[in-house]
């Protein structure tokens, strides 16, 4: 046998990632507009979190998401507010960014 369980459950949760992203674009088509950028977001905190499980871990991601969480639910009652909670974690990014070409 040459799949160990962790490998096994790596694989099941990387399907799960695939349906998911998959589903999503899908159902993007009758939805309205302001829940493209909420599914974008929830397709990234799923990726980052496959990462995690594979030992790839940055702090400074955890505190993107965090941005992102806080203001989530403003992209329909406060879009302009959730452009900007985006706009200060992509400045956040750019910032871990550089420091880490330094």
């Amino acid at each position: 046998m040459t799949n160990t369980k962790d490998e096994n459950l790596a694989k099941e949760h990387l399907l799960d990632f695939v349906g998911y992203v998959l589903t999503s674009t899908r159902g993007l088509y009758r939805e309205p507009q302001s829940y493209g950028p909420m599914r974008m977001i929830d397709t990234l905190e799923k990726a980052l979190m496959l990462l995690k499980e594979q030992g790839l871990e940055e702090e400074s991601l955890d505190q993107i998401m965090g941005i992102l969480r806080e203001n989530r639910w403003k992209v329909t009652a406060d879009p302009e507010a959730y452009a900007l909670a985006i706009d200060e974690a992509i400045q956040h990014l750019v910032t871990v960014t550089l420091q880490e070409k330094d």
